[in-house]
């Protein structure tokens, strides 16, 4: 899940124009998305992480 995180970071730091990363909220969102992998049965792709992120 290496890329889905640096894309993640970078989408949140792009969003708040900050500098500092909010782990907190990273942990919260690597955690619901694994969640939603569970739920939704798809595996850890770039193309399921674009879903998660239309579904929240």
């Amino acid at each position: 899940m290496g890329n889905l995180i640096k894309i993640n970071l970078y989408a949140e730091l792009k969003n708040k124009k900050q500098n500092k990363v909010n782990i907190k909220k990273v942990e919260e969102i690597i955690l619901n998305y694994n969640s939603w992998l569970r739920n939704t049965n798809r595996e850890d792709k770039i193309e399921n992480y674009e879903k998660f992120l239309r579904a929240q």
